[in-house]
């Protein structure tokens, strides 16, 4: 497995926060380090997408929702009153009301909506679906209003609206201009202004990925940006103002040269739209966007998908500074080591993030001088006969090896898992369509 970003929140403090595939690097204060926290604190499983409220950080798990209990994030707890079988599928703060918080809840083939009232600590069910209805996203407007999109109960894309805190739910199912089965669609974004703007991304059959906007919830749907060829959609983000709309893109084929990234921007709230913006050879290439203090954010691959950086900062959408390289990466923190073995092993094996010095290990066997030996990732192996140190590294590098080879199969297991929980929802929609 190899590091990359899913997306982009900010701290509390308003600092960036990167979500990985492994866990989050969260900024240090007053430094321009980060820390990693590894997944095994919250689950296991990192989501694409946490949220953020207040002095916590949510996030969705097959468990349900983690949060932090500390500012230092060493230690976290799973929120009260959500089903014990729920895989919460999105979590989103409410911005009208700071101690509210949604939640998207599937078990089995039910969906369920859930409200906090205590900024995530605890939750409520507000609203259950018909059995089969499938929803994949959540969305809440500063009016009120909630959207829930996805397959739906007919299919093959479906919006729910409701403007009465989630007791009821209008459903458009199909959205008529979105009812091509051999598409995927997803409901990107909801803008803040009123009325809201909906965007949508969805694949095509030519290999360009498209960005589609409605202005009326739905009722009709327009096409207003194709990705270059090759390119899918990657990041998404308003700017200073919600007319304000930039829009990532990156190629499925990582080249190495300029170009593998493109970076869209409109100033008519997604209407219409500038030349793209090609990506340097360093990147970033868009995997994420955010945007913050009057700065545009992008996420990276890293050295792996020949990114300068995990996260990069711009004023102008040109010219790019890194704001997180794996030189500036942490290892999780002393208070978190014991449950985050398996991530701190890969990361010292595979980047040399590896944790401080171990003790030393005393005089050698045969009372000779001390020495100092290193493993391959960078950690320190106490003082000792060469043999006693040899047999400690390799002890060690076999344990790291093992964890990193669990830790690929956890990843290719979760995408598995993912693609059949997509073919269900595919199927169900047929079924019910040819009913």
């Amino acid at each position: 497995m190899q590091a990359d970003t899913f997306s982009l929140e900010f701290d509390p403090q308003g600092q960036p926060l990167a979500i990985m595939n492994f866990g989050l690097f969260a900024a240090l204060p007053s430094s321009n380090k980060f820390q990693t926290v590894c997944e095994e604190a919250f689950g296991g499983r990192t989501p694409e997408k946490i949220a953020v409220t207040g002095a916590k950080i949510l996030i969705p798990s097959r468990q349900g929702v983690y949060f932090n209990s500390d500012s230092s994030l060493c230690t976290w707890e799973i929120a009260k009153g959500l089903p014990a079988n729920a895989f919460v599928q999105h979590v989103v703060p409410d911005p009208t009301v700071l101690s509210r918080v949604w939640a998207l809840v599937g078990a089995g083939d039910e969906r369920s909506l859930y409200l906090s009232e205590d900024q995530g600590v605890s939750f409520s069910v507000r609203h259950q679906w018909k059995r089969g209805t499938a929803w994949w996203r959540l969305h809440v407007h500063p009016t009120g209003k909630l959207y829930v999109s996805g397959p739906g109960l007919v299919g093959p894309f479906a919006i729910g609206i409701s403007v009465d805190e989630g007791k009821t739910f209008k459903v458009l199912d199909p959205v008529p201009d979105l009812a091509d089965a051999q598409k995927t669609t997803t409901l990107v974004e909801v803008s803040a202004s009123d009325p809201p703007r909906l965007y949508f991304g969805r694949d095509t059959a030519s290999g360009r990925d498209e960005v589609l906007l409605s202005q009326d919830e739905g009722q009709s749907v327009k096409s207003v940006l194709l990705t270059p060829s090759g390119h899918f959609l990657g990041g998404f983000t308003f700017g200073a103002t919600q007319d304000t709309v930039y829009v990532g893109s990156r190629a499925a084929l990582v080249t190495g040269k300029a170009g593998d990234g493109a970076l869209f921007v409109s100033l008519n709230g997604g209407v219409s739209w500038e030349q793209p913006i090609l990506s340097a050879a360093s990147g970033p290439r868009f995997r994420c966007l955010g945007f913050r203090n009057g700065h545009l954010f992008a996420c990276g691959g890293g050295v792996d998908a020949r990114d300068a950086a995990y996260l990069a900062k711009s004023v102008d959408g040109v010219n790019w500074a890194s704001v997180a390289t794996m030189s500036q990466v942490e290892p999780p923190a002393t208070c978190m080591r014991s449950m985050c073995l398996e991530t701190t092993s890969w990361l010292c094996l595979s980047y040399g993030v590896c944790p401080e010095a171990l003790p030393d290990a005393g005089p050698g066997d045969a009372g000779g001088p001390t020495t100092s030996e290193s493993s391959g990732c960078g950690c320190r192996f106490g003082g000792g006969s060469s043999r006693s140190s040899s047999l400690l590294a390799l002890a060690l590098a076999l344990l790291i090896q093992c964890h990193s080879r669990l830790k690929s199969r956890r990843a290719q297991r979760d995408e598995l898992v993912r693609l059949k929980v997509l073919k269900q929802d595919s199927q169900s929609v047929r079924t019910v369509t040819a009913k």
